[in-house]
């Protein structure tokens, strides 16, 4: 179990239960397209990404802990079967983002986190869904279609069974964007909704796990 530090912020809730399907035109409104970006270039130093990173609420995991070998249930589309994967294997730096369909934040800033994973390739990224408890592709079915609604693309979907990611990496409130390095550290987190559409942010992120 990782010790990390007690995180004391909490989500803003539209309401306290999870959207129905025939709610998401209801509620469309709160998302945006996402308009296509450029891809993300590394250009900047390691000190200064972080400087950019802390300005834009990154919380450092100080001292780093390493990460113990974790098989994450994913559905890379709304066609396809649920795949255990050890993302350690993959030797890349990894984002796990925790969100939720009934979290207004959440569905805020969704687009333009979705944006800045297509616009990237030196990172996987797994986004974290409360509300699904297990691999059913049949309750995955209105995350998909939350996003076609929403014009949402490039993201997977991934389970958490009985909140175990939740609780290893201590996410008490979403959404939470988790940063582990490739070698399998965790770096530190994002929490509440972060500006994914900023630039700035973008190349540091990309030039510090790059």
């Amino acid at each position: 179990m990782l010790v990390v530090a007690p995180l004391l912020f909490w989500a803003w809730l539209n309401n306290q239960s999870p959207i129905h399907s025939k709610d998401f035109k209801d509620n469309a409104e709160v998302v945006k397209p996402q308009s296509k970006k450029k891809n993300v270039k590394h250009e900047m130093s390691a000190d200064k990404a972080m400087e950019i990173m802390l300005d834009h609420g990154f919380l450092p995991q100080l001292p780093s802990v390493s990460v113990p070998t974790l098989i994450i249930n994913v559905q890379n589309s709304s066609s396809s079967h649920f795949q255990g994967i050890n993302f350690q294997e993959t030797k890349k730096p990894v984002l796990l983002h925790f969100w939720a369909t009934w979290c207004g934040p959440c569905k805020r800033e969704l687009p333009h986190f979705a944006a800045f994973v297509s616009s990237q390739d030196v990172m996987d990224v797994y986004t974290i869904t409360s509300e699904l408890k297990d691999s059913d592709t049949g309750a995955a079915d209105k995350i998909w279609d939350f996003y076609s609604i929403n014009n949402i693309r490039g993201l997977n979907v991934c389970t958490d069974f009985h909140n175990k990611l939740a609780s290893l990496f201590d996410v008490s409130g979403i959404p939470a964007t988790i940063v582990i390095s490739a070698d399998g550290q965790l770096l530190g987190r994002f929490l509440g909704a972060t500006d994914w559409a900023n630039p700035d942010l973008s190349a540091a992120l990309v030039s510090y796990l790059g």
